[in-house]
């Protein structure tokens, strides 16, 4: 198994990061764990933490606007995986349930922690930030597709 600093190391979230840069990011992270069906994060609540996957299988399910249930919108599984870092750009509450898909392990980076270290280490903010948005990016791509697919176009 992956120590966190090779977790943090493979993440496309932190591409290019030095090994350094990593271990001090390692050591503002929390280690949590989940059971199956437990809510890491809750749609409309406040964004006050950034994931990383280290194990297991997560939904991400978008709420249906007559409440008649979740549609799932993709499923994070590869440890790297990274979720919530769109409370890093914006301040909007979250945009979607994340449940765990049986056993799961993350990495933590609470929103107040990450600004703190952010002051100190700006590199690291402009990276991460970079390859937000290059996610971002691929992402829309990808609804794009979706959208024409789906319009049957």
């Amino acid at each position: 198994m992956m120590t966190d600093v090779e977790l943090l190391r493979h993440s496309p979230l932190l591409a290019g990061l030095t090994p350094d840069e990593a271990v001090a990011l390692v050591e503002i992270a929390e280690v949590r764990t989940y059971a199956d069906g437990d809510t890491l994060v809750e749609e409309g609540a406040e964004s006050d933490c950034l994931f990383i996957l280290k194990s297991g299988s997560l939904n991400v399910e978008k709420r249906q606007a007559n409440g008649k249930g979740a549609v799932t919108l993709t499923t994070l599984g590869d440890p790297g995986d990274f979720f919530g870092e769109m409370s890093l750009i914006d301040s909007m509450p979250r945009s979607a349930d994340i449940r765990a898909s049986g056993p799961a392990e993350a990495l933590a980076f609470p929103k107040r922690q990450l600004t703190s270290f952010f002051t100190q280490s700006p590199r690291v903010q402009m990276t991460m930030i970079l390859n937000i948005a290059r996610n971002l990016s691929l992402r829309l791509r990808q609804a794009n597709s979706r959208i024409v697919e789906l319009s049957g176009s």
